[in-house]
């Protein structure tokens, strides 16, 4: 699956160069920011929050291409390398320890995943400087492990990192708002919400704000 995506993104970039080379409309640059990330819904037993997802910073970096199709709409394919994930919060954990009343505890964790993400917009200006955009996001996990920040007991030599199994293909929408620093200079924040199930049972939830420099 992995090569798989990785040969749809090539093709996709691969198409818009081609298609565009002639015109004299498109243009490229760099672009970098921060993420607020995390994993959705939390696990519920009985209306209770059993496992909570919490938002982690993280960032993101990589270029772009942008397309003019009219004098305010654009199109805008990006290719990106994200670090992001979530926080895992299990609380109450109760701990049974003979000869001792029952205890609780807490468990706390940060997945972090290592992403490249694809987002395809298109970004239409509402004036000379403010604009909207807005389209479906690609994605694949390269990477990803578990940190654990606090657990409820501690073993002699149990590892405070975990590597596992996941889902490695990631797609959903994105939409933000961003303006005009300069000619050359963009701030854009964007909110991505994912449309599969990942891993059966979680989907993303990304906030990010950078900045685009044409170059």
């Amino acid at each position: 699956m992995r090569k798989i995506s990785i040969l749809v993104i090539a093709i996709i970039f691969n198409l818009t160069t081609n298609s565009y080379a002639q015109n004299s409309n498109i243009e490229y640059g760099i672009k970098a920011g921060a993420n607020h990330s995390k994993f959705t819904p939390d696990f519920e037993v009985d209306g209770r929050d059993v496992l909570q997802y919490q938002r982690k910073v993280g960032f993101y970096l990589g270029g772009f291409l942008n397309v003019a199709i009219s004098e305010k709409l654009q199109f805008q394919p990006e290719l990106l390398f994200a670090l992001q994930g979530t926080g895992v919060l299990i609380e109450d954990i109760e701990l049974n320890v003979w000869g001792e009343s029952p205890t609780l505890a807490d468990f706390e964790s940060n997945i972090n995943e290592s992403t490249l993400a694809v987002p395809l917009v298109f970004r239409y200006f509402f004036t000379e400087l403010f604009f909207m955009d807005g389209g479906p996001q690609l994605g694949i996990i390269i990477n990803r492990n578990e940190k654990i920040k606090k657990v409820a007991f501690e073993q002699p030599g149990e590892p405070d990192e975990m590597e596992f199994d996941y889902d490695n293909f990631d797609l959903g929408l994105t939409v933000g708002i961003g303006y005009k620093l300069s000619e050359d200079l963009i701030i854009n924040g964007r909110f991505f919400f994912g449309l599969i199930e990942r891993d059966n049972n979680i989907k993303s939830s990304v906030f990010n704000l950078g900045l685009e420099y044409k170059l």
